[in-house]
């Protein structure tokens, strides 16, 4: 007898097709970035490496899965979950949980000097909570769907699934939401400074929105289509789309602040523990918010609104 997932195998496929495509682009933006920020502290280049690692591991067991099911077992009705299976869908959650703390991380540098008890302190406590919440269930999914060994028993699984999809939407929006507030109390007097704000707001409503929209898919169609594999339009380019908003984001800090007037450039390299209001020229007072947010651009690399912007 025909399968309920037989119709929806080529959803399996359009999945395949589509992170093939974001994990060339990821691979291209990790030459790119090797290539071009040899100077970023080891903590960032970890970060790199073990996102490019993982999403390495996921895609190669996502194909040898594919292969199994459509050139090993051709013409068979499979409902069986291959030992693969499981393994890739780990990756995907470790490697979108790696993300999520490099933003937080990001985010703690650019909020560090204010008391633990402040709404920023409370902010991050609440991204690294979703974060956790959203490894864990990943992790009880894998191994609940190691024990079902069947696809057809995955609806079981909806609690866990749910619960990582909502917790991933939440921490992706509470960090976008987080930026583009932060950014717009960052606006001053001076035109090119709120040019440059507004760029960065944008761009981090560009990149939240893929990756909340990758969970909120997942979540509707794992949900609404049951014993189906239209879920995997959400779920197989969701850690594709984390790596690919963290290298971009890498790759476009130079580019950014190459568009800074050539006189707010050396306020950019200077440590904020070093500046002092008495330090700032007037006719600067406007252009101080850039120093600001940019602080450990060339001290660490790390905390810049740049470098967290998603």
């Amino acid at each position: 007898m025909a399968s309920p997932l037989d119709s929806t195998y080529g959803v399996w496929l359009v999945s395949l097709f589509l992170q093939t495509i974001l994990y060339g682009i990821g691979v291209l933006q990790t030459w790119i970035y090797c290539a071009s920020r040899p100077k970023d502290p080891g903590s960032v280049k970890w970060t790199v490496l073990v996102v490019s690692m993982l999403e390495t591991i996921q895609i190669v067991f996502f194909f040898h899965s594919s292969y199994i099911r459509f050139v090993e077992r051709f013409g068979e009705l499979q409902l069986d979950l291959v030992w693969a299976d499981p393994l890739q869908l780990l990756a995907a959650y470790l490697s979108a949980f790696v993300v999520q703390i490099y933003f937080a991380t990001r985010i703690h540098q650019l909020t560090k000097a204010r008391t633990k008890f402040s709404l920023s302190a409370f902010s991050i406590y609440a991204i690294l909570l979703l974060a956790v919440v959203q490894i864990v269930a990943g992790i009880i999914q894998t191994i609940w769907s190691y024990e079902l060994r069947s696809f057809l028993k995955l609806d079981d699984t909806k609690g866990s699934n749910t619960l990582q999809s909502a917790a991933s939407l939440a921490c992706d929006l509470l960090i976008t939401t987080y930026l583009c507030l932060f950014l717009n109390t960052q606006k001053g007097e001076m035109m090119k400074t709120n040019t440059m704000m507004d760029m960065l707001i944008r761009d981090a409503i560009n990149r939240g929105v893929l990756t909340a929209l990758s969970s909120v898919v997942n979540m509707v169609l794992f949900l609404a289509l049951p014993n189906t594999f239209w879920f995997f339009l959400g779920l197989a380019p969701s850690s594709k789309l984390y790596t690919n908003s963290l290298l971009a984001m890498l790759n476009t800090r130079q580019h950014l602040r190459d568009k800074l007037p050539a006189s707010d450039k050396g306020w950019n390299s200077i440590p904020m523990a070093t500046i002092t209001s008495g330090d700032i020229p007037k006719k600067m007072q406007g252009r101080a918010s850039i120093a600001a947010v940019d602080f450990e651009m060339a001290s660490v690399g790390q905390s810049s609104v740049v470098a967290i912007a998603i």
